[in-house]
């Protein structure tokens, strides 16, 4: 088991931190951490392919591998602003660059963004940019390679998108928070993790080893929940019902 991936699971329910999980979710996220089948799913996912627990929390039909990567890229920011940082922003707009000044293996679109953006958290004054990977370590595409490897696969991407072009047009920092859904962290993430929890447990007087853990269990409970939600979201768009002449003629009378 991964570092910090169970630290839910030896968790106080508790409310006021969001931790409470009701029967169901708690079943499916036991079946998810032991591998079992999940039940009560629809056999066929709205996108035309066989649905699973795979499919389901890889598919982007639906919006929910968004949701997940919005949710932690949130409680990101919130944890980071918690420890005292200064300037802290989501979505933050690069600066226009000139693509030919890079390879095209650089991301050089002109609204490129990272997730979270501090100030000071690497080196004093200078801006560092985080971006979020979610991914589904047991999807198809995945199950031959081991978990180390697919961290550093994510990691490799998300420098390679981003790394030079925040080094030489922002004089900036750049770190790739990659998680995965079955809890675990990849390495500059694991860095980072230990960042914050030092600077909050300074700033705080709080111990070490109980801020840590206070912060890997809230990301941890964040991806949980966000997992669980896109394993069972529906993924059809709402489509209201047609109007009953009750209804109807309700309308028409209050236009009269």
């Amino acid at each position: 088991m991964e570092t910090g991936a169970s630290s839910w699971l030896s968790a106080r329910p508790l409310e006021v931190f969001n931790r409470e999980l009701s029967k169901s979710e708690f079943t499916d996220a036991m079946f998810l951490r032991y591998g079992f089948e999940i039940n009560g799913q629809f056999s066929e996912c709205v996108c035309g392919k066989q649905n699973g627990a795979d499919h389901a929390l890889s598919c982007s039909t639906g919006g929910y591998t968004i949701l997940r990567h919005n949710e932690i890229r949130d409680t990101l920011a919130d944890i980071i602003t918690h420890a005292g940082y200064k300037g802290v922003e989501i979505e933050k707009v690069l600066q226009p660059v000139n693509p030919g000044d890079y390879p095209k293996s650089v991301n050089t679109a002109p609204d490129a963004r990272s997730d979270v953006y501090a100030i000071s958290l690497w080196r004093r004054l200078q801006g560092a940019h985080i971006d979020v990977a979610v991914f589904h370590p047991t999807a198809p595409s995945y199950r031959d390679k081991e978990p180390r490897a697919l961290y550093r696969l994510h990691e490799s991407r998300k420098k390679r998108d981003y790394q030079q072009r925040i080094r030489e047009a922002e004089r900036g920092a750049f770190t790739p928070f990659v998680m995965s859904t079955s809890g675990g962290a990849g390495p500059e993430a694991e860095r980072l993790i230990k960042k914050l929890a030092t600077r909050t447990s300074g700033k705080h007087h709080d111990k070490y080893p109980e801020t840590i853990n206070f912060i890997r269990t809230r990301i941890r409970f964040c991806l949980l929940r966000s997992t669980l939600v896109s394993l069972r979201g529906t993924r059809k768009n709402f489509t209201a019902p047609p109007p009953t002449p009750c209804a109807i003629l309700l309308t028409e009378l209050l236009i009269l």
